[in-house]
């Protein structure tokens, strides 16, 4: 019997250890967990960071977008009030730049209830999507969790991992049926551009997180470093199969980029034979990438004439017809390339404009193609391909600045954390804004989902740096 081996006294006070014990486990687990307004959050997060690139579902992006909102607006609430030093001065820019184009739309634009109607469809989601990003990641710190910055990572990492390759398999697939290789295959997506957009969001994290491993020994991603350089291969394989140039000159960027930005704390760990090691090897990459890229995109081969020729947009005004049809000739009688000689003509030919217009027309995403229309009686494009330029002929030369301040602020903080705290996190936020910022200047994405996705992952990482623990004094 048991009572024989053990008297009633010892049974009930192993019997009360035992209650004391599971129970401090219980609430311990409990502290730990997050609330359901959090995992809801999560949750929808997820969900919009795939949903954004999938064709056809404005109206579900819409909805998510809403019912996050409302869920996260109380964390966002609360987070300006914990952190208004970290927080506050971008919100209030982003404040006055809303503002700024709801006067646009009322004082200078000839059609004020059609660009208002744009601003509301266009920019209001995206300052939700920035508070969606904040509020999250609020919920998250409070939360308890050993380290929220790894789930705020993880949010962003396995849904544009899932795309990614979900992506591939409908690119194959298409090739498969074709019995060839098909370039610029938008897969999942409307465009080969795309899956590029999300590329950019994800190698900052993805290389932050491999050479902090090299030199700190921390590692912001919860995988093992064989997962990490899967997923990086991934992407590149990405971009060079549906042959997307601007991803791949930004996947260069970013890599020069994050290692120039850590040279000097290579330079305190690693010996000179290391540090050359990986410089080669840096350029042993970069270089692979472009050959690569150079042997199966032929768009290459007369690259630097296509320039010259774009930039002489009054000698030769092909450009104003936007159909690729008929491109100008280089010194070889080829073709130049279509793409290459449209950007650069429509990027100076928007650079008049917009001095021409230095305090902006109205919120409309096709304010090039009217502007142009107006001036030559014909306008073969939408817009001009150049995010900075499209975005400064709607708010001027007063929005641009106040734009690029919000840019600037982001990008600056993400840095201090890395300098002050060696955070991955803080280099990948900083070199995201950055490499947004710089790739602007070749595709249109201060429009449509590509901000709005943008926003989001920004105020997740601002958010979630600022609410970060740490021993140091925080920036």
């Amino acid at each position: 019997m048991l009572t024989e081996k053990f008297s009633k006294q010892e049974i009930t006070m192993y019997l009360k250890a035992l209650s004391q014990s599971l129970s401090r486990k219980y609430y311990s687990y409990q502290e730990k967990q997050i609330n359901l307004v959090s995992l809801m959050l999560l949750l929808l997060s997820g969900m919009l960071q795939f949903v954004f690139s999938l064709s056809h579902t404005i109206a579900l992006r819409n909805f998510l977008l809403i019912i996050a909102f409302l869920l996260a607006f109380r964390y966002f609430w609360e987070a300006l009030q914990k952190k208004p030093k970290q927080l506050l001065p971008v919100v209030i820019l982003l404040v006055i730049l809303q503002a700024w184009m709801l006067a646009i739309s009322g004082i200078i634009a000839d059609q004020p209830s059609a660009s208002f109607s744009e601003w509301k469809g266009q920019w209001l989601p995206v300052f939700m999507s920035f508070v969606i990003g904040i509020g999250l990641a609020r919920g998250l710190a409070i939360s308890k969790l050993k380290d929220h910055s790894v789930v705020v990572a993880m949010s962003i990492l396995i849904p544009i991992t899932i795309f990614l390759s979900l992506n591939a398999l409908f690119v194959i697939h298409d090739w498969i049926q074709a019995g060839k290789f098909i370039p610029s295959l938008g897969g999942l997506g409307d465009h080969h551009g795309i899956s590029g957009y999300l590329i950019a969001l994800l190698e900052p994290i993805l290389f932050a997180d491999i050479l902090s491993r090299l030199i700190k020994g921390n590692r912001l991603l919860p995988v093992s470093g064989w997962v990490v350089f899967s997923i990086l291969i991934l992407a590149v394989c990405t971009l060079i199969g549906t042959t997307n140039r601007n991803g791949i000159l930004s996947t260069i960027f970013t890599l020069v980029l994050v290692t120039t930005m850590i040279l000097p704390d290579i330079r305190k760990l690693y010996s000179p034979r290391k540090l050359i090691a990986l410089v080669l090897v840096s350029l042993v990459t970069i270089c692979a990438i472009a050959l690569i890229s150079y042997k199966t995109d032929p768009r290459w081969q007369n690259f630097i004439e296509t320039v010259t020729i774009a930039w002489d947009i009054d000698h030769n005004q092909l450009w104003l017809n936007g159909n690729g049809k008929d491109p100008p000739s280089a010194s070889d009688g080829k073709k130049v390339d279509t793409s290459e000689y449209s950007r650069i003509a429509w990027a100076h030919e928007g650079w008049r404009m917009l001095i021409a217009h230095p305090w902006g027309t109205e919120i409309s995403r096709d304010t090039f193609h009217k502007l142009v229309q107006a001036k030559y009686g014909h306008a073969g494009m939408s817009h001009s391909h150049n995010s900075w330029i499209d975005f400064g002929l709607e708010v001027g030369v007063v929005g641009v600045l106040l734009w690029g301040w919000v840019l600037l602020l982001l990008a600056k903080y993400g840095w201090s954390w890395w300098r002050i705290h060696q955070e991955p996190l803080g280099l990948a936020f900083a070199v995201l804004v950055i490499m947004f910022a710089v790739r602007g200047m070749m595709d249109s994405i201060f429009r449509d989902h590509e901000i709005v996705q943008f926003m989001m992952v920004a105020g997740l990482l601002l958010s979630s740096l600022s609410f970060k623990k740490t021993d140091f004094h925080q920036p």
